[in-house]
């Protein structure tokens, strides 16, 4: 199982930790059984999923497949929405690691597979998931995404996050931050890719979206320790989480600049900061999490933090 391996050495404030970071399964779709339908007939999933093909096997019917077509590895996972039975009922390609729920109606999926949020007596919570996509939509047609938490024996939500995704025809990377913030514990993860925006049960959906997933990955926040985390008292960055921009203010009335980076330690902007107060524009951002210092005209660090970006 892969992990996020998290290195700031170049920065020189920021250590990773690691404390038995949980992953979802099979990130890669590398690993794929054979499976016995109802009629005597075989479908493939891929290993630790569930599919929509669970529901659709009975009419030798398979949205979910194993594409050669893959970012990283041998194969990726391929979703399309598939025409259903009658005038009203599509069937979207759908994988998750909740149990399926197969009904006429459309169906949906409950549960999830166990997720601990402590490693190492350590709690530990991804800030964000990862991942590439090709998605070719019939139409206006769009795939999405859902990323759900579940405690309390699987009664409460204790965090929910969606995504959706246009087309694409290039693997594209993609980043969602999950619940900034977020200081629940979570059991159980649900977490859910579709090849259309609905559920398919009233046509939400177009007939031949095709979506390709691979490479998924939850990244975990960077260990800042009370020593290396740095505030001088005089900065303010607001707001956190931020959309399209960030104000950057000083309460000193002192010039400076910011540097952002990604959680691979890349430097991804460098913006000077003037005497009051100043707009950062993120609009060319991915979703995610960065790290951000803030330095003096004598490059003095005067201010780390996290820095949360949802679009």
């Amino acid at each position: 199982m892969k992990k996020a391996i998290l290195s700031i050495l170049s920065i020189g404030l920021f250590t990773a930790t690691s404390f038995g970071q949980t992953q979802p399964p099979n990130i890669g779709f590398e690993e794929w059984e054979e499976l016995d339908g109802s009629l005597s007939n075989t479908y493939w999933e891929p290993e630790e999923w569930s599919t929509s093909n669970q529901c659709t096997e009975l009419l030798n019917a398979t949205p979910v497949t194993q594409s050669s077509d893959a970012y990283q590895g041998a194969s990726s996972a391929r979703l399309e929405t598939l025409d259903g039975p009658g005038q009203t009922i599509v069937m979207n390609g759908v994988i998750t690691t909740a149990n399926m729920i197969c009904l006429t109606s459309g169906g949906g999926q409950e549960g999830g597979i166990d997720f601990p949020a402590f490693g190492d007596g350590v709690r530990s919570f991804p800030d964000s998931l990862i991942g590439w996509y090709k998605y070719a939509p019939v139409d206006n047609d769009s795939a999405y995404s859902q990323i759900m938490f579940l405690a309390n024996n699987e009664q409460d939500t204790v965090c929910f996050t969606r995504l959706d995704y246009h087309a694409q025809a290039e693997w594209t990377r993609f980043s969602v931050a999950i619940c900034p913030g977020n200081t629940d514990d979570p059991e159980k993860l649900s977490l859910l890719f579709s090849s259309s925006w609905g559920d398919g049960a009233a046509g939400e959906g177009e007939i031949g979206s095709v979506f390709y997933l691979d490479a998924i990955e939850f990244i975990y926040p960077l260990d800042i320790s009370v020593g290396n985390e740095l505030d001088d008292g005089n900065w303010s960055v607001y707001p956190n989480p931020a959309s399209d921009a960030v104000n950057v203010r000083s309460l000193a009335g002192e010039k400076a600049k910011i540097e952002i980076f990604d959680v691979t330690g890349k430097t991804v902007m460098v913006s000077s900061l003037n005497y009051d107060n100043t707009r950062v524009d993120l609009s060319a951002f991915v979703a995610g999490v960065y790290l951000y210092q803030i330095r003096s005209m004598e490059n003095e660090v005067l201010r780390t933090g996290k820095l949360f970006v949802n679009h």
